[in-house]
């Protein structure tokens, strides 16, 4: 398998400054030379897995701070945000990374300014000078989406308390086990109900009658996981409000999103426990039809928990997960692949997401590449939202998951690909530099137009 080159040196520098550590005694500590530890700090070496482990180890540190993926996903969104013309300037984007990489909290600081000012230019709101606990700096979804992302999308404790609860109901029918569990521990008893007295929820708890009810809409692993949502906010709220006080969301909005998402992920860990599903996840080599039907999960609940499994230690493959509508509206994304997503516009368009649409059931297999070089193994597949009655329009989306391609190997959706084949495409429009893409909607922002009135391209726009 290939070996991600990791450049972290002013990182590295950082921490050597902060422990008041010259570079030869830092050496010491990690058995190597300072000839080669000043290399690494100057960014003429990367650091290798062997060494990233040593200064784990040696300094308490959580191996994510100097993987660069923070630093790639800061370096996309400083991008996107100084393409926008209202700052009249093109930077290169080795100089972006640089700045990211050396000043990660300024960087962020300014992408989160940006963001307020997107914010403010969208809804005609006026700023605010002195912003209180109830004016976060933010949309709520975006800053629960980044704790997720700072948790690399795995919660060890939930998970641990979720797998307890499955190997409870060893034996069992899970929805079953599930509802016998809420009537015996807390006194809550579930029912189905017809649509016309649920319909427009899927879910509601009556908390003065403890009964909870279910739409008759929803399918039996909507059931199963909307049941074990209710278990976690009443049997382990213990546990989820450990995890938003040490997130400490900045508004009571992020807050409930944040305290939400939490129990979607317990709900998950209990459908598809940690340590099963892994095994089942690598055996099966990420097989998703055959671990949905194994877990009685769908493909959506599947391939959003395989973006869950980066338990300290494993070797489980680092998923990404995107969700689009038909108008290419993201309305979910989980990075744990160092996948950049766009954060001010939309998909590219050479991306077979989009295609997932016509291919209703199918897997389609896609090897794309980013203007920095880095490739990915994606596999988007259309999937159902809740029934409707007839005449009324169900929501139509699509997902697409993917990882690294140096893990083609490792998952089914691999085999037979020409893995060098790789179709190129753009974060975004706006950003993207490609030359003469047919399907380009918009153009570079970090580019000037070229218009010429006696000439039409192959492109809508030409640069």
């Amino acid at each position: 398998m290939r070996e991600q080159k990791v450049f972290a040196g002013p990182r590295i520098k950082h921490l050597r400054q902060s422990r008041g550590l010259t570079q030869a005694a830092m050496a010491r500590h990690l058995g190597i030379s300072a000839s080669y530890l000043n290399l690494v700090e100057n960014n003429q070496r990367p650091l290798t897995t062997q060494l990233l482990l040593k200064l784990a180890a040696s300094y308490d540190l959580d191996i994510r701070e100097l993987s660069g993926e923070r630093e790639a996903k800061i370096t996309a969104e400083l991008t996107e945000a100084l393409a926008d013309p209202f700052f009249k300037t093109s930077l290169a984007q080795r100089d972006l990374a640089d700045f990211a990489q050396s000043h990660p909290d300024i960087a962020n600081a300014f992408v989160r300014l940006y963001g307020e000012y997107q914010k403010i230019n969208s809804t005609g709101r006026t700023p605010t000078p002195t912003p209180d606990k109830d004016t976060p700096n933010r949309f709520p979804i975006d800053e629960v989406g980044d704790l997720f992302l700072q948790n690399n999308n795995h919660y060890t404790d939930l998970d641990e308390r979720a797998e307890q609860v499955y190997e409870q109901m060893a034996g069992q029918d899970l929805l079953e086990g599930l509802t016998k569990r809420l009537r015996d521990h807390h006194g809550v008893r579930v029912s189905i109900l017809p649509l016309h007295a649920l319909p427009d929820t899927q879910r509601h708890y009556d908390r003065h009658n403890q009964r909870l009810f279910l739409s008759e809409m929803l399918p039996r692993a909507s059931q199963i996981f909307q049941t074990a949502v209710q278990l976690a906010f009443l049997g382990f709220e213990e546990a989820i409000e450990r995890e938003v006080k040490r997130a400490t969301p900045s508004s009571e909005e992020a807050t409930r999103l944040y305290r939400i998402g939490l129990g979607n992920y317990f709900a998950g860990a209990v459908m598809m426990p940690l340590t099963q599903f892994t095994a089942a996840a690598k055996e099966l080599r990420y097989d998703l039809d055959i671990l949905s039907s194994r877990f009685g999960a769908s493909i959506e609940q599947v391939a959003q928990r395989l973006t869950s499994l980066q338990r300290p230690g494993s070797d489980a493959i680092p998923f990404f997960l995107l969700r689009i509508d038909h108008a290419g509206n993201i309305s979910k994304q989980i990075s744990a692949a160092g996948f950049r997503f766009p954060r001010f516009g939309s998909t590219c368009p050479r991306w077979n997401i989009h295609d997932a649409f016509l291919t209703h059931g199918r897997s389609n297999v896609q090897v794309v590449a980013l203007s920095d070089r880095t490739r990915f193994l994606t596999i988007s597949r259309q999937v159902t939202s809740l029934k409707r009655p007839y005449g009324q329009d169900r929501r139509k989306l699509a997902i697409a998951l993917g990882c690294d391609i140096a893990h083609a190997g490792e998952i089914v959706y691999g085999d037979g690909l020409n893995l060098e084949d790789a179709t190129p495409i753009g974060i975004t429009c706006r950003v993207c530099e490609r030359p003469n893409c047919t399907t380009r909607a918009a153009p570079p922002m970090t580019r000037p137009l070229f218009i010429d009135t006696w000439r039409k391209g192959v492109s809508a726009f030409e640069f």
